[in-house]
This record gives structure tokens, sequence and C-alpha cells, in this order.
């Protein structure tokens, strides 16, 4: 999580006013490497804000899900080995099984095959055995 954007604005008012890099790291309780971060982005930007509207982790393969949808209810009989290789088919992009997974959970979609659970075959005790 980083750091909110009033205590940057205070640590670089401090060294504005004269506050050694040091003593700012002792008292506010910031690395020095992140004071000296801070000081050249507010150089190069004019502005310490944290950054936002980025991705963590690797973008998809499949971007596009409604056209994945339309594959997929095409293809819902395969299994996913074979509609990852139906996919390079259809698009010339080669993805992995674990990417068409990953993309049909993303539509919703769910491996379970029925709708409505079975029920056990195993009987229950009700209590009818005597013991011997």
């Amino acid at each position: 999580m980083p750091y909110s954007l009033d205590l940057r604005l205070r640590v670089l008012s401090a060294l504005d006013g004269g506050m050694s890099k040091w003593t700012a790291h002792k008292t506010f309780r910031v690395s020095r490497s992140t004071i000296d971060h801070w000081l050249n982005r507010r150089e190069a930007t004019g502005n310490v804000a944290a950054k936002s509207g980025f991705r963590c982790g690797v973008l998809p393969l499949i971007n596009d899900l409604k056209q994945f949808e339309e594959f997929a209810v095409g293809h819902s009989d395969l299994t996913l080995m074979q509609m990852a290789q139906a996919w390079h088919d259809a698009t010339g992009c080669r993805v992995s099984n674990v990417t068409i997974g990953k993309a049909l959970k993303r539509i919703g979609w769910t491996r379970k095959k029925r709708v409505v659970s079975t029920l056990n075959a195993a009987k229950k005790n009700d209590g009818r055995f005597s013991r011997c």
C-alpha cells in the first residue's frame, strides 16, 4: 500500500524547510531511498502522488470475452485441450488449456456438468441392526 499524499507532502515540505534527509528518515520513518524517489518524481513531474490505474500481473491472452463466449458456446462439448487447439485454429493465437480454463471462469462458466447433484446411493444406518 503506498504512502499517503499527506505524508509525502509533509516530508518534502520538511526537506524544503531545511531538514536533512537523514533527520526526515528518522522523524517520519520513511526510507531514504523512498525520499530520494519522491524528490526525483517531484522534479520530473511536479507531482508526488502515488501512481494508480495499473494492473498487477500478466495480461490475459484472451481479451475479447464476447468473442470467446461465442466460441465457447460452439465448442462446449470439447475438453480444455481440444478447445485450446480449436482456439488456435480459429484465431491463430496459441494458448494452453489453463488459459482456456481461466477464460471460461472469467465468462462465468464452471466445469460442473450437471445442474443438480445426484443422490448418494449409500444407505444410512437407521438403527435396526442388532448387536451380537
